[in-house]
């Protein structure tokens, strides 16, 4: 039965958009800007919460061909988090990966580490939109942090595509 939905033609679309949304944003950016750290409300560089994002991505892209996705297996402390161009390249690399997940049905049961010895069941098109959800949560932090550094995004970086735009509500 057809509810009305549209579904991309690739699962993978709106993540792919998301990630290429920040590398062309990233080209905008020192390493200075990059890795400085805003002395107030928002915690983390904004290389920090670049890396974040990634690793999550990166999380899903290795763990659906293994079956098993654990977004707490994270490093720290890497190139990814202080020089925007390992960033960039780290992005190129997962577009790789998530383009080929394409091939796998948005139905393709995964397990998700919820901790420890715990899993819960789910699939790829529910852990693409949860990702998709992350980064964007995480883009909103970003705008912040670059604007308070003189760098201005997109209109709609870090909104989520239910949230009104702020220039609409005028």
């Amino acid at each position: 039965m057809s509810v009305g939905l549209t579904v991309p033609a690739a699962p993978t679309a709106h993540l792919l958009a998301l990630l290429e949304q920040l590398d062309e944003l990233l080209t905008r950016v020192d390493d200075e800007c990059y890795r400085s750290v805003r002395a107030r409300e928002v915690s983390g560089s904004i290389g920090g919460h670049v890396r974040h994002c990634l690793d999550h991505v990166a999380a899903l892209a290795h763990g659906v061909h293994r079956g098993r996705i654990d977004y707490d297996a994270r490093v720290r402390g890497t190139a990814i988090e202080s020089r925007q161009d390992a960033a960039r390249r780290e992005i190129a690399r997962l577009v790789d990966g998530l383009r080929r997940m394409d091939s796998h049905s948005a139905d393709l049961p995964v397990w998700v580490d919820v901790g420890g010895a715990d899993l819960a069941p789910s699939t790829l098109a529910r852990e693409l939109a949860f990702v998709c959800s992350h980064t964007i949560h995480h883009f909103a932090i970003l705008a912040l942090l670059l604007h308070d550094r003189g760098v201005r995004v997109p209109p709609r970086f870090g909104y989520a595509p239910s949230t009104p735009s702020p220039e609409l509500a005028a």
